[in-house]
């Protein structure tokens, strides 16, 4: 070891841990911004490919051939969703009033679909009037392939195809509620009318089942 005015040796300099650990942090900085720099252009890039197919938003298949969902839908996608799936009827749960669901109306009848409207607000509320109506069009196979939408694909969609799946497939409440949270449905309190209307046409489908079937256990 070196005299008191000599170098120091075997003692680590603080200054010197500081400055790896900031670099550390600043790389680790970047690579997180990197990363979601990726996210953000990879899902730009998938919307844009869906778009540029005629997706619409949040499209999903129920049952094949026989019912599909999505979000808003404008004439060049609804043409599109026509061709490939074949469909007969389309189901809107939006207000039939405004210029987009007059394009839609307009759009389905030059392709020869039936367009049916059941306006429901944007939390997905609904009378037993309204879902009545609803399963008037989807349990019936005359009207398949069907397509039901509203703007987010979500709570009104959401609601109609677990009334689908409650009456159709013989789901539980909490099945179709997993399957809403897979299309953003956020189940926030004020979403307890939509709640209690799938519990309603649950009991429904119970009362109307034969004893000692699948359609007993809650």
């Amino acid at each position: 070891m070196n005299g008191p005015g000599g170098p120091r040796i075997g003692i680590p300099d603080p200054g010197c841990h500081e400055e790896k650990a900031l670099s550390q942090s600043s790389s680790q900085r970047k690579i997180f911004a990197a990363a979601g720099l990726v996210a953000v252009v990879a899902a730009g890039a998938t919307l844009l490919w869906l778009e540029q197919r005629g997706i619409p938003k949040r499209f999903g298949v129920v049952e094949e051939g026989r019912l599909y969902r999505c979000g808003d839908i404008v004439p060049s996608e609804l043409e599109h969703v026509t061709r490939t799936y074949g469909l007969r009827t389309v189901l809107s749960l939006l207000n039939p009033d405004v210029p987009e669901s007059i394009a839609e109306r307009d759009a389905a009848q030059r392709l020869g679909l039936r367009w049916i409207n059941v306006p429901l607000p944007g939390d997905g509320a609904s009378t037993p009037e309204q879902r009545t109506q609803i399963k008037a069009v989807l349990l019936d196979p005359r009207a398949a392939p069907i397509l039901v939408h509203c703007a987010a694909g979500a709570n009104r969609t959401g609601l109609a195809v677990g009334i689908y799946r409650l009456h159709q497939n013989g789901w539980t409440v909490e099945r179709v509620l997993e399957e809403m949270r897979d299309y953003a449905f956020e189940d926030l309190p004020k979403h307890q009318n939509l709640r209690d209307a799938l519990a309603a046409e649950r009991r429904a489908v119970r009362a109307a089942a034969p004893p000692a079937t699948q359609l007993d256990r809650p």
